[in-house]
């Protein structure tokens, strides 16, 4: 080897070396799952409807959550929308997980359909599904999501309507069943 190739050579590797320090490792997608959805607030009027949305960041830098949105549906022969679901400009953690929770208040009409569902069948399947735009510093992604939860009738004993009123022969949870499917019927 002559003297110019080797030096040729030892210049090259510590370049080499220079190089490889100053690279940054390789963005890694973050990932978007549903870590719980809640009932709360159930009544004739109205329920609401928490869902807890959490973003994994493997990288070594912060992001931001552009925007969570997402429809909530509950399944009785087929998907019935209940309501949306948004939240924007969110920091997200290097490394980790960000947890946010956004409730969605269902109006009058669904709800009354819904806890109709809940009362005619025993049980209530709630599904979100949806989408998160995250931006990490030098691209963007947006991660899709879906979860379903179901829901028993006996969770709901303290907050739903009492099986009859006292002192009548009125079955408000028969109304209530009569009353889902109506509406079910009415908006078909």
């Amino acid at each position: 080897m002559t003297k110019s190739a080797l030096f040729g050579l030892i210049l090259l590797i510590p370049l080499l070396v220079l190089v490889a320090g100053c690279m940054e490792p390789p963005i890694k997608e973050p990932s978007v799952s549903v870590g719980d959805i809640a009932l709360s607030d159930v009544s004739l009027r109205a329920m609401t409807v928490n869902t807890t949305v959490v973003i994994f960041n493997p990288n070594p830098l912060g992001a931001r959550l552009n925007k969570v949105a997402f429809d909530v549906y509950y399944l009785d022969d087929g998907l019935n929308y209940l309501g949306h679901g948004e939240k924007s400009d969110i920091g997200v953690k290097e490394n980790g997980n960000t947890t946010v929770i956004i409730p969605v208040t269902i109006g009058n009409i669904p709800a009354l359909q819904a806890t109709g569902s809940l009362v005619r069948k025993g049980s209530l399947i709630l599904k979100v599904n949806g989408s998160a735009f995250i931006d990490v510093k030098v691209t963007s992604f947006e991660k899709r999501f879906e979860q379903s939860r179901e829901f028993q009738a006996s969770e709901f004993e303290g907050i739903l309507p009492l099986n009859s009123l006292s002192g009548t022969s009125i079955n408000i949870t028969e109304g209530l069943a009569q009353l889902g499917g109506f509406l079910d019927q009415a908006q078909r």
